[in-house]
């Protein structure tokens, strides 16, 4: 997190009633919704709301808005600034009258979170868990993306789990049990390189990170290993509990059909597939990003977009579309995957 971007929260925070109750790890991985924006003086700005009014607040500085009629007013950080942003399709245009930092709330988004904080401090930890490691849980994306009353049903199953340094807890060609929640210690992840054929490791895992979904939704062994770097504790969810609490909220399954129709109204095809699966044929105009490089190329993926998440056969598009709806993103997975597919695909590449 960047100084300015904690300071911004920080102000936010403690001048305005929206955000007081949300906790600040709760703001920063919702920061594809809670947008904020860094405008110098003499800058310009256009924005719609969506199809709730949204807010948008002025935590420093001083900007005019323009509304679709011509009209104009001021508001500035001094005064405890915010305005009424219009519902889809009216716009604003915001002109910064001297450097400004502002934040867009989705007001829908807010309003869960802060009814998710509220529930989450009611929910009694289960015995055996502690309190800091509840409300680490509750702030872990996946847990922010799901009903209420699941929340509060996921939250008291889990059970912490004490683990050594050098103790595998997924491993490649075999199946994981359960969901994890790193609530202490370092570990590694490895998984096969794309292009080398070979294990390599993809980065380490801290506390509040998250592992096991991929190979609870594809019902496959684990397509990576996970090695704790040192003596910790984690969060674990049993199958069961995650399939019907987690996933099912979180992925959005369509069949073929439908599909195709999405994708002719505008949503993105987004192929998970290999490299060299996407070679020989695709549909046409699909975004390519494998499914082992989602979560390191996110910034390829547009936010705004709608997307239709496609593999071969349904398996590995469900993981897509659970890890990026958990993220924020608009996506539905594809049943049956280009196997389904029965419209022409691109000719393959040499």
């Amino acid at each position: 997190m960047s100084i300015k971007t904690s300071r911004v929260l920080k102000i936010l925070r403690e001048r305005f009633y929206a955000f007081p109750g949300i906790s600040e790890r709760a703001l920063l991985e919702s920061l594809q919704i809670f947008r904020l924006f860094d405008l110098r003086e003499g800058e310009q700005l256009r924005l719609t709301g969506s199809e709730l009014p949204d807010r948008l607040y002025v935590a420093i500085g001083r900007i005019s808005i323009t509304d679709a009629a011509g009209a104009r007013r001021e508001v500035s950080a001094s005064a405890l600034g915010h305005i009424e942003l219009p519902c889809l399709p009216a716009a604003v245009t915001i002109d910064a009258l001297e450097d400004s930092q502002l934040c867009h709330v989705d007001t829908a988004l807010a309003d869960y979170l802060l009814t998710l904080e509220e529930v989450a401090e009611s929910v009694v930890a289960p015995d055996g868990l502690r309190e800091d490691d509840l409300r680490l849980a509750r702030d872990t994306a996946p847990f922010r993306r799901i009903p209420l009353e699941n929340a509060e049903r996921a939250l008291t199953s889990l059970r912490e789990r004490k683990v050594k340094a050098g103790e595998e807890i997924a491993k490649m060609s075999r199946e994981t049990d359960s969901f994890f929640v790193v609530a202490a210690g370092r570990a590694e992840l490895w998984r096969i390189d794309d292009e080398e054929g070979i294990p390599m490791k993809a980065g380490e895992l801290t506390r509040g990170a998250v592992f096991g979904e991929e190979s609870l939704l594809t019902g496959k062994s684990s397509a990576v290993t996970v090695r704790m770097l040192e003596d910790g504790m984690l969060l674990e969810l049993r199958r069961d509990v995650f399939e019907q609490l987690l996933a099912k909220p979180l992925v959005r399954e369509v069949e073929t059909p439908v599909a195709k129709a999405m994708i002719e109204s505008g949503h993105v095809a987004l192929d998970v597939r290999l490299e060299e699966e996407f070679d020989e044929g695709h549909i046409p105009e699909a975004l390519h990003v494998p499914l082992s490089q989602l979560r390191t190329r996110l910034d390829e993926i547009d936010r705004t977009a709608r997307h239709v998440a496609y593999c071969r056969s349904g398996r590995r598009s469900s993981v897509a579309a659970f890890q990026l709806s958990e993220l924020g993103f608009d996506v539905v997975s594809m049943a049956g995957g280009i196997l389904a597919w029965s419209d022409p695909l691109t000719e393959p590449v040499d």
